[in-house]
């Protein structure tokens, strides 16, 4: 590679248009690169921040399935206490009936073996 004084020299050879297209090659050459250094970065933050993205969606996949495994256990259980409370009710029901029976039978006059025959 040339040392700066002799590309100058060689520049100044060819004449003053020669000289106008190296400072604007140099320019463009500064330019492009500064604005090549700050692309790349932004790519490169843009890679980051897809990652880190990519990452919290895996870990909301996992929360999601977790929110909703504990949302079917929570509505088993809910669905196993109102059969629990169906069959006791029902149970309550039938002792309710029989006591009453007992009652309109004692009231009547007539024992128990008659009120199940009605």
């Amino acid at each position: 590679m040339m040392p700066w004084a002799e590309v100058l020299k060689s520049l100044a050879f060819w004449g003053p248009g020669a000289m106008i297209a190296g400072i604007l090659i140099l320019a463009i050459y500064k330019l492009a690169r500064s604005v090549g250094l700050e692309f790349v970065k932004a790519q490169q933050d843009l890679a980051r921040a897809t990652a880190r993205q990519a990452q919290s969606m895996e870990g909301l996949k996992e929360s999601l399935q977790a929110y909703a495994l504990r949302d079917n256990s929570e509505h088993r259980e809910m669905l196993v206490l109102l059969k629990y409370v169906s069959q006791h009710q029902q149970v309550y029901e039938r002792v309710r009936r029989e006591h009453d029976a007992c009652v309109r039978c004692r009231k009547n006059g007539k024992g128990e073996a008659d009120a199940a025959i009605d």
